[in-house]
């Protein structure tokens, strides 16, 4: 009895041995193998998926814009709407996830369960775990048509309501078909045009004159100047016989075009029509009272120096690579009319625009507004505010400032009839040999604001011709819902 005992133990001993050096063998001494075969590590992923049921990707209105499609030799992730791969991102055995597929992967493949009890029977039954469904802020439609604003432009646009944060749309052009990767790929990463690129949060670009709100917003709220103080300068005739008047900064000479005599000889502006006519020589002046610290401070307190908390990537938007740049009084005059070293996103830019819409507060921008589970619906916004950039008085009195701009100056390809629209039109210079960047930034009804825009268009021409009647376009679609 005894000797069967140890017999029975021996095997046993013996078993677990094996075992273990088996564990070994392939989990130590052939780990790296094993982990580099893409085929096998495929099929263990693959065989993973047939496990679960992904959640749909829905916009704002119920439109299924991500969703799974169970196939022979696997579950494939389907894209209806590829224009929104930037905000929905991919879910892909070889490149894995990105965006809100990513973000929110938890939920969409099921792992976040709030009853353990049908987690357990849904194992014990072998039942495919069920994702949840995620909804997006974003209007499909509108996206679609912000895709079309940009035509075939390289560029970016992003709509948000200012006072909840939700984003309606965030284009990037041009984009990449996420139900292609696999084969598209060597091709997408060598596209010098860059679709991979998510222009609206991590594209990089000079502003050019959208960059006179955030210094005029400074300069209001420090009491430096007020919107009827009156800069008067020489008008002077140059060859091609284009009126302008000029400033002189170091040495390095800041020119104004096209802003008309207003009196024999003279031209005569107020700091409102300095900002409707973009003139970069008042703006100039602006900056050296303000001083480098105060303009790069209130950049910061839009924003700027700061990653932007969305659920998706971003790139912090800068004022100067150098931290010395803006003691050149030079730089810093060219700084506060929107040039020198600065560096935006389109996202920052709609969120300027935004916190003069919402009384001098930036709203937390988001793009998932719902998860809807089995058992309950899970409201995600709004999210509050952000950060408070100027005050609600600075703000108002900015707002009616951008509204003279759109009713009387570069801006008004804005207008839109029955509707007071306040926005800033930029042309930001690009390379040397490059048209320049078109830039609008504005929000509308000025005075009961439900929607801010940002466009931005690379190498097309000036800011009025060529983004404002693209961000007009959107403005007047979501007023109309």
């Amino acid at each position: 009895m005894k000797a069967n005992i140890r017999r029975v133990g021996t095997v046993l001993v013996l078993g677990f041995v094996l075992v273990a050096l088996s564990l070994i063998y392939w989990q130590v001494l052939r780990a790296s193998e094993l982990t580099s075969d893409v085929d096998l590590n495929r099929y263990r992923l693959a065989q993973r998926e047939k496990t679960v049921q992904r959640g749909r990707i829905l916009d704002r209105n119920g439109v299924i814009v991500a969703s799974s499609k169970i196939e022979p030799d696997g579950v494939d992730r389907v894209y209806s709407q590829p224009w929104l791969v930037h905000v929905t991102g991919f879910h892909n055995l070889i490149f894995g996830d990105a965006n809100v597929e990513r973000k929110f992967g938890n939920y969409l493949s099921g792992a976040v369960e709030s009853d353990p009890l049908r987690r357990l029977f849904d194992s014990l039954l072998h039942r495919p775990t069920a994702g949840d469904d995620v909804v997006l802020t974003v209007d499909s439609a509108l996206q679609r048509v912000a895709e079309e604003e940009l035509g075939a432009a390289k560029g970016a646009i992003v709509v948000i309501q200012p006072n909840t944060g939700e984003i309606l749309a965030l284009a990037s052009h041009p984009y990449f078909d996420p139900n292609t990767m696999e084969r598209d790929w060597q091709r997408l990463r060598n596209d010098p045009d860059r679709p991979l690129l998510n222009r609206a949060t991590q594209g990089l670009y000079v502003p050019g004159s959208t960059f006179k709100t955030v210094t005029l917003a400074a300069v209001l709220e420090e009491g430096i100047s007020r919107p009827d103080e009156v800069f008067d300068f020489e008008m002077k005739v140059d060859s091609r016989g284009r009126d302008y008047h000029t400033d002189v900064v170091n040495g390095f000479p800041i020119v104004c075009y096209n802003h008309g005599p207003t009196s024999p000889g003279r031209a005569i502006l107020t700091l409102a029509d300095a900002y409707a006519k973009s003139c970069n020589v008042v703006f100039a002046r602006l900056g050296l009272r303000l001083g480098a610290q105060r303009l790069a401070g209130y950049a910061r307190r839009f924003g700027f120096e700061a990653p932007i908390p969305v659920e998706i990537p971003t790139e912090p938007s800068s004022v100067s690579a150098q931290p010395d740049f803006l003691n050149d009084q030079v730089a810093l005059a060219s700084t506060a009319f929107g040039q020198g070293q600065l560096q935006v996103t389109p996202l920052q830019l709609a969120l300027v625009a935004a916190a003069i819409a919402n009384d001098g507060k930036i709203p937390q921008p988001h793009l998932v507004r719902e998860i809807r589970t089995r058992d309950v619906s899970i409201k995600v916004g709004p999210m509050g505010v952000w950060r408070e950039a100027i005050s609600p008085a600075t703000a108002r009195m900015l707002a009616q400032i951008m509204v003279e701009s759109v009713d009387n100056g570069w801006a008004s390809p804005a207008q839109i009839r029955g509707v007071a629209v306040a926005g800033k039109t930029g042309t930001a210079e690009a390379q040397l040999d490059d048209l320049p960047h078109a830039w609008f930034i504005g929000f509308a009804p000025a005075d009961e604001p439900k929607v801010a825009v940002a466009v931005v268009k690379e190498n097309v021409g000036s800011g009025g011709a060529e983004a404002a009647p693209a961000a007009r376009r959107l403005m007047e679609l979501v007023l109309r819902k």
